[in-house]
């Protein structure tokens, strides 16, 4: 019988899933998903085969519990951040620039930008924790447009273009550009986009009243 780590086994439990995860993660990152199997990721964390199947019995239901504890901890990461600073704009930027510092230093993206790597069926399970950081982002831009600040007018979408320009800053990131270059990019960029009017002080001004149409 193989040694409890911990002294319970409920605690030897989470610290294998912790070593599942951090194997996974580092294949992942030089492999690729599609490239590796489960028996390598038990390979590299140290456990046999069969032994990984107590814990996954497939590779895509490792990938969903990896890419939920991760949008998990980015989630709670975020709202640190957003707690940080006042006023919807400044949450915009906080928002931009945390994700981007989340995509350089991970190889699962967090929030809607999954979408585009786990199976359909797989991102379903994932909807939740996906959810959260949507809700986070249309808050802001509700808030923003509102008190105008911002221009929003259709805030899904808006949100769905922002989420996109967070991807190519990462990858422009990727690319050889350094990573506060890029997300000095992406946020100018998102600001200009959305109208955002700043005085010399960085601080947000509001935009002016729009006259109803006659």
């Amino acid at each position: 019988m193989p040694r409890v780590i911990g002294g319970s086994l409920e605690t030897h439990r989470d610290v294998t899933r912790e070593r599942i995860f951090d194997a996974f993660a580092r294949l992942m990152y030089e492999q690729g998903y599609d490239s590796i199997s489960l028996a390598d990721v038990a390979a590299a964390s140290g456990l046999a085969r069969t032994a990984m199947y107590n814990y996954f019995g497939d590779k895509e239901s490792l990938l969903i519990a990896y890419a939920g504890r991760e949008t998990a901890r980015y989630v709670a990461q975020l709202h640190d951040a957003l707690a940080a600073v006042d006023g919807p704009v400044a949450a915009l930027q906080a928002y931009v620039r945390s994700q981007i510092a989340y995509f350089a230093e991970h190889h699962l993206p967090p929030g809607p930008a999954l979408r585009h790597m786990l199976p359909p069926t797989a991102f379903e399970e994932m909807l939740d924790h996906v959810r959260a950081l949507d809700d986070e982002l249309h808050g802001i831009l509700t808030e923003g447009h509102e008190a105008r600040y911002l221009v929003a007018d259709d805030v899904t979408g808006t949100a769905a273009l922002i989420n996109a320009c967070i991807a190519r800053a990462s990858a422009l990131h990727e690319n050889g550009y350094d990573l506060d270059r890029a997300a000095d990019l992406a946020e100018t960029f998102l600001l200009r986009a959305l109208g955002v009017r700043l005085d010399r002080d960085g601080n947000a001004r509001r935009l002016p009243r729009t006259r109803p149409r006659s």
